[in-house]
């Protein structure tokens, strides 16, 4: 029986969150189609990958996938905005072309060695392509709509979305990744880029620094938000309404979202090979940054001394919760102004708070909590990922301007190290190794940041604080 969450009941008991979203939430070209591409789809696969596919080479298919891939549904959604260049979108129509001979039919199927299914999605072909500036995040929102509806109706047996990009190297154990509890919202795979050349090791090596900075910390956004490398759980995909409609960084917002409802799982294998080329496809990431090094050299890193300011304030949730809560009302924001001077404590970190309005989240925090493990959660989550940034943006604005790399690098080793070590408020017992490089070689570098990272917990996010 086709599952259809408009018609008929439910083959299964999925939850309500799932239920309610294909009810409400997913896109329309998904319910549309719905009955046709599960029709097409006459078995079940064990695994659902997800790739939203523009401007890729016409043989991009032949290098993602790992050899011994089988029983595993793709999902490529071929899109093109309506404001995309016209050559881009004439590559991509190009590509689709190869497996998709009927352009007026919204979907094609096709067989493939391993019991392996591609199921091409036409978002290229007008009047079917995607509205302006919404992109590679309603690509990707189209495929993981797809494969919910896969999974509600046992066409897909493992509850886990996976997705990556056109321009990726899968690695061959890729799907082998340990099963994990329905707590856990997303895993991340590690990933390097392929092939090096030096503006490609600086730009990775921006990307570690800042989550081994982030670690140090103790933030709980402490991984990487990399659309390639995600492996999502149904339910939590369902809860957080899947994947924002956006022309770049939806992969970011996408887990911002995802680590508030679930855990987060830094993977330490398999490694996802990205490619380092140049693209104009996007407006920021991999591609992007290759173009402005090409026309800049030499990139800026943030000043290490934010993320000391950074983790002062996050080590200060327990004395709020012990000191500050008693004299919440009537005035949050003179209560914390004057407890911050009888603490001696930097007038330039609450300017930065207050600039983030802390006071406001402090009031409604000392409100709606009870106990400090949910009062540092509800603190955790206001201080998101996008809080963190807009925090260390500040920093950088005011007092901590960018150093370039090699001046960062001399930072790192002849002052104070950035101390992997969470705070004991985190009740970490792991040893971690301080971020102290020895080597002024960038790919020695950037070797000795993968090593760091990988000494890592595996587990993050905001929901440890409620599971200590």
């Amino acid at each position: 029986m086709v599952y259809d969450p408009h018609l008929q009941p439910c083959p299964l008991m999925i939850s309500k969150a799932i239920s309610r979203y294909l009810d409400h939430y997913a896109e329309p070209i998904v319910s549309i189609i719905q009955d046709e591409w599960l029709s097409a789809l006459d078995k079940t696969y064990q695994f659902v990958l997800v790739l939203p596919l523009f401007d890729e080479a016409l043989n991009c298919l032949e290098s993602i996938l790992p050899q011994d891939t089988h029983n595993t549904l793709v999902i490529a959604v071929v899109n093109a905005s309506v404001d995309a260049e016209i050559g881009a979108i004439q590559r991509t129509q190009a590509f689709l072309a190869q497996f998709h001979p009927q352009p007026q039919l919204p979907f094609t199927a096709v067989d493939q060695p391993s019991g392996n299914t591609l199921l091409l999605v036409d978002c290229c072909t007008p009047p079917r392509q995607l509205p302006p500036k919404q992109g590679v995040g309603l690509a990707r929102k189209i495929g993981g709509d797809i494969a919910l509806v896969c999974i509600a109706a046992e066409t897909i047996k493992t509850p886990w979305i996976y997705c990556s990009d056109g321009d990726v190297q899968l690695p061959e154990d890729y799907f082998d990744t340990p099963d994990f509890g329905p707590d856990v919202a997303a895993a991340i795979y590690p990933f390097r880029h392929h092939p090096h050349h030096p503006d490609i090791l600086q730009y990775e090596i921006s990307l570690r620094y800042y989550v081994l900075g982030l670690a140090q910390a103790g933030s709980p956004y402490a991984f990487h938000t990399i659309g390639s490398l995600l492996k999502i759980n149904a339910e939590h995909y369902a809860k957080v309404r899947g994947f924002p409609k956006r022309q770049a960084a939806e992969d970011f917002y996408m887990l911002n979202k995802l680590a508030k409802t679930g855990q987060v799982i830094r993977l330490k294998q398999p490694t996802v090979t990205l490619s380092s080329r140049s693209s104009h496809r996007v407006p920021f990431g991999t591609g992007a940054a290759m173009v402005k090094l090409s026309q800049q050299p030499g990139l800026y890193l943030y000043h290490p001394q934010i993320f000391r300011e950074l983790q002062g304030w996050l080590e200060l949730d327990q004395y709020l919760w012990q000191e500050l809560r008693s004299h919440a009302l009537p005035d949050a924001k003179m209560n914390l102004q004057a407890w911050w001077e009888q603490k001696n404590l930097k007038p330039s970190l609450l300017e930065t708070l207050l600039h983030l309005k802390v006071d406001q989240a402090l009031q409604q925090a000392f409100q709606q909590c009870q106990d400090f493990p949910h009062f540092q959660f509800y603190l955790r989550v206001w201080f998101d990922a996008f809080r963190t940034l807009k925090f260390l943006h500040y920093q950088r604005d005011h007092y901590w301007p960018s150093l370039p790399l090699p001046e960062v690098m001399t930072l790192l080793r002849h002052s104070n190290p950035i101390n992997l070590s969470q705070s004991k408020s985190h009740k970490s017992t792991e040893n971690k190794p301080n971020l102290l490089l020895s080597s002024p070689k960038i790919l020695d570098i950037m070797q000795d940041l993968c090593t760091l990272e990988l000494q890592l917990p595996t587990h993050v996010g905001p929901t440890q604080s409620l599971n200590p």
